[in-house]
């Protein structure tokens, strides 16, 4: 090998080394920012979730059976439809926010939280009372809700896109199909 290229790739390297160092692997001084956890709970420990959306006046609730499946915490006890169900209780377990808003909100109802656009309400294994979230109103952006938890004082954002799955559950729930051979009353 001649000794203009080896000098070439040997530039290239350095370019290559500076670039991390600086961009990667320095700045011990600054931090990436974490994003805040609003509220953390063990999927296992979880037993019962119900949503409701007080505006509209609806409600869904889910049970976990003693076989740990999920099933509609309503007369039918249904079970529901894993295709839909998949991933929900990850969901719920807790999520991050985008950033806290409020470390102690003075007025809820400027955030929409003194009547929330949907409540979520999480059974926990071993855990006298439930957690309870509340979902105000939508930030000026249009693309986060703020969220916080019932007896807990912080304010929070969390992407639209989490709470419309969870009010897709109570505006359409997961109910399983009919079976095939069954034949639909009219």
């Amino acid at each position: 090998m001649s000794f203009k290229p080896t000098l070439i790739l040997a530039g290239i390297l350095i370019l290559l080394a500076g670039y991390l160092v600086y961009f990667h692997l320095a700045k011990p001084g600054e931090k990436k920012e974490e994003r805040p956890q609003i509220w953390s709970v063990e999927e296992e420990k979880i037993d019962q979730i119900t949503i409701r959306l007080p505006r509209e006046q609806k409600t869904v609730a889910f049970f976990k059976d003693k076989d740990e499946r999920w099933r509609f915490d309503d007369q039918t006890r249904q079970p529901v439809d894993i295709k839909r169900w998949g991933g929900i209780v990850t969901l719920v377990s807790g999520p991050k926010s985008k950033r806290l808003i409020a470390e102690k909100a003075e007025d809820l109802k400027e955030y929409d939280l003194n009547n929330p656009r949907m409540i979520v309400v999480l059974g926990i294994k071993d855990r006298k009372d439930p957690l309870e979230i509340l979902f105000g109103g939508l930030t000026p952006q249009g693309d986060q809700y703020y969220v916080k938890l019932k007896h807990s004082p912080p304010v929070y954002i969390i992407h639209s896109t989490y709470c419309e799955v969870l009010m897709r559950l109570v505006l359409e729930p997961p109910r399983p199909a009919a079976s095939k051979g069954a034949k639909k009353k009219e």
